[in-house]
């Protein structure tokens, strides 16, 4: 390959290249890119930088199991009490007038509310009574929650129902009774009586699977 520089009538440098017969080899240039390449290029590029699709799950609020220890019997129609509850304080910065700050001081744990009918073996005052008397008997308390149950026909056309898959879990530590209530009875009244039992906990752990 030759260049040369040579001056232009109005004072300017001309540059000029070529390829010298005496030496065939070419330069490796850069091979054209055909309109079909770039529109490939173009699109595997927004392939990769598209963000994955996530499936969410609604769950409902009636498909739940609790588990206490050393209770067989737990089957409850209302659980509630699930929170956390974070306090603040307010924080005042000298030179920052457009605003207060405020911080996160202490969190604190709701008691957990169980609902049931009242069942003769009596386990849950039972329980609260062991405190009343000063016996400190703490269990662990699990809120599993589960996914609705999926199916699908066999080969020879039976219908058939999979186990519910468990979405989620509430491992509750250190819960013992504080208070007891049990149902009102009415004489002219046919409703199912129902106990209801408040647990103070030392906080719970919440788990996907």
């Amino acid at each position: 390959m030759t260049a040369s520089l040579s001056l232009g009538p109005l004072g300017q440098v001309n540059f000029s290249a070529g390829f010298d017969p005496r030496n065939p080899a070419r330069p490796n240039l850069p091979r054209p890119v055909a309109p079909s390449e770039l529109t490939m290029t173009h699109a595997t590029r927004f392939k990769t930088i598209t963000p994955q699709k996530t499936s969410l799950h609604v769950l409902s609020n009636h498909r739940y199991q609790v588990s206490i220890d050393g209770l067989e019997h737990a089957a409850f129609s209302e659980v509630s009490g699930l929170q956390v509850e974070t306090e603040t304080m307010d924080f005042i910065e000298g030179g920052v007038n457009d605003r207060v700050l405020r911080l996160p001081v202490r969190s604190r744990v709701g008691n957990l509310i169980l609902k049931r009918g009242m069942v003769s073996g009596n386990e849950l005052l039972e329980w609260h009574l062991n405190i009343v008397q000063g016996y400190l008997d703490v269990r662990n308390i699990t809120v599993t929650v589960y996914d609705h149950p999926t199916g699908a026909r066999d080969s020879g056309g039976t219908y058939r129902t999979a186990d519910p898959k468990v979405r989620m879990r509430f491992e509750l530590l250190q819960a013992y009774p504080v208070k007891w209530s049990g149902p009102t009875f009415s004489g002219n009244g046919d409703a199912v009586a129902v106990e209801s039992l408040e647990l103070a906990h030392a906080g719970f752990l919440q788990l996907s699977r």
